[in-house]
């Protein structure tokens, strides 16, 4: 039996969420880049020295408007196939457990090869029965951008990846920030899931 309660907020509600989530998270990359901290060239590095800030109750009470009011949970089991990057859960004992916002990690570097990665070890987590949850309709992904690249070509490119109607839309026309705004829409077994994308440029700190 589906539970009402966690639809008695809005899709237009929902995203605005995930947006101001993604929004504190640019700002932790932007922490990050001005620490002068060099990173591997690994996902799980980068995404761990993201959840370094994001899952400290310190640092979100000073400087986040979003996640402070979010449980911050990173590589956690969903469901029996799936493994999360990052779960954020709503603090609100009234909603239940199953209110809470996914975000998958990729890098991206041009090639072929990662572009494949963030489309079938990603986009499609959230579209495949049994991988990632969906309850509220909108997730988020992560790309972290390891070399300089050209992102027009690379949302290009990874846009021949998907299937029917599907793409990457920008959401605007230039960085912020060194940070990239996509979205997209995908069908699931119960409708559709939107994704808004946030790149990040990681390049100058990753060797």
């Amino acid at each position: 039996m589906m539970d009402a309660a966690i639809f008695q907020y809005g899709p237009l509600f929902r995203r605005a969420q995930l947006e101001g989530i993604l929004s504190d998270c640019s700002m932790v990359y932007q922490k990050i880049l001005s620490s002068g901290m060099t990173l591997n060239n690994r996902e799980n590095e980068i995404r761990d020295r993201l959840a370094d800030y994001l899952e400290d109750d310190s640092y979100k009470m000073s400087h986040t408007s979003i996640v402070r009011n979010f449980q911050v949970d990173h590589e956690i089991q969903e469901g029996a196939h799936g493994r999360i990057d990052f779960r954020f859960h709503q603090v609100n004992p009234y909603e239940g457990q199953r209110v809470y916002f996914i975000i998958e990690c990729k890098r991206l570097d041009g090639s072929c090869h990662l572009n494949k990665e963030y489309v079938e070890q990603g986009i499609n987590r959230f579209k495949t029965p049994g991988k990632y949850s969906s309850n509220l309709g909108v997730n988020g992904m992560m790309g972290f951008l390891v070399k300089p690249v050209d992102v027009n070509v690379t949302c290009r490119d990874i846009n021949t990846l998907l299937a029917g109607n599907e793409c990457l839309v920008p959401v605007s026309l230039a960085s912020v920030n060194g940070c990239y705004e996509y979205e997209s829409s995908h069908p699931v077994t119960s409708g559709t899931v939107m994704l808004l994308h946030l790149w990040m440029d990681f390049s100058s700190c990753v060797k």
